[in-house]
């Protein structure tokens, strides 16, 4: 005969199997958090210490464009790094604002190639100080190169190239060249829409004022086949010495840069009519003496004081104080 379970004893085998109900409840629920999806149409091929190794590169191409940038506009510019990011071609061109300033860039005689993005509104301030203007009046304008702005840009991505070759050349010596230009991201063909590419993103500063951003896009076939060539263990010994070839070279391209020099005679104010109704030998009086030391100003900076002389019929300033 068999035993007749009594009511506690039944309450207690239901209340263990809804015990074990919840515990396998709990457990499915922790795999499936642990289930995400990943796309195998987009892989990823970069790990961080690949991404270390490019914003190193970068940076250092950011330092030599800010020299060089400042050198050709005469006026002080400042790059940073905004992000290096891995995604697809098609995503990176759809990035791109419309209408921009793309450059294909051929590295070592069509081996390979990166795309530069400028923009616009950078691209017309650069133009703008290259022709003499001041560029303070220069507002967002939403139209495509003409020729002639097109011919400037394109010595100025020359200039561009030679500097990325440098920051490159810690990994392989570079031949970096313009092969072509397109307005509309639509138009660039370069790569599959899949093909994954490397974004890096620049803002282009001066003083206080944002001037624009730069994109550079590495294809993925391009930098693996750089990075192949990189050895790691040059860094473990480079160290100083590379610090010092950079110190040296930003100091050789500082020395190389041309600054204004002005020396103020002597200021005054007058009328518009006044102005007009002046003739050959009137006499405009200034707020200086002739005995009196002068300012001598360098860009915005009044860094000296000096004497005014005639030197072989010419006239010049003797300094005669250094303002620190």
């Amino acid at each position: 005969m068999a035993d007749i379970l009594s009511q506690n004893e039944i309450d207690a085998l239901l209340s263990q199997n809804q015990d074990d109900t919840d515990d396998h409840r709990e457990k499915s629920r922790r795999k499936e958090k642990a289930v995400f999806t990943y796309n195998f149409r987009r892989q990823k091929k970069f790990n961080k210490s690949d991404f270390v190794l490019l914003e190193s590169i970068h940076k250092r191409f950011l330092r030599n464009i800010e020299v060089t940038l400042t050198n050709v506009l005469t006026t002080p510019v400042m790059a940073t790094l905004a992000a290096a990011t891995e995604l697809s071609y098609s995503d990176c061109m759809e990035s791109f604002s419309s209408p921009t300033c793309i450059y294909i860039l051929n590295i070592n005689k069509g081996k390979g190639r990166f795309i530069l993005e400028i923009d616009p509104n950078f691209a017309f301030f650069v133009i703008d100080r290259i022709l003499g203007g001041s560029s303070k009046d220069i507002h967002a304008m939403d139209r495509e190169l003409s020729l002639i702005e097109e011919k400037i840009m394109q010595r100025v991505v020359h200039i561009i190239n030679q500097d990325l070759a440098d920051a490159w050349s810690r990994v392989e010596a570079l031949e970096i060249g313009t092969e072509g230009f397109y307005a509309q991201p639509d138009y660039v063909q370069v790569l599959s829409s899949t093909d994954s590419v490397i974004l890096v993103s620049m803002d282009i500063r001066s003083s206080d004022k944002t001037l624009g951003y730069m994109n550079l896009c590495l294809p993925s076939t391009v930098l693996e086949a750089l990075m192949l060539k990189y050895d790691n263990s040059k860094d473990t010994t480079r160290s100083v010495q590379q610090s010092e070839d950079d110190r040296n070279n930003i100091e050789k391209r500082v020395r190389s840069s041309v600054l204004p020099l002005r020396a103020i005679l002597g200021e005054t104010s007058m009328k518009i009519a006044d102005v007009m109704n002046l003739d050959d030998g009137d006499v405009i009086y200034l707020n200086s003496e002739v005995s009196k030391a002068v300012d001598v100003y360098v860009g915005d900076l009044r860094l000296f004081k000096a004497m005014p002389v005639r030197k072989r019929n010419t006239m010049a300033v003797k300094i005669s104080d250094v303002l620190r």
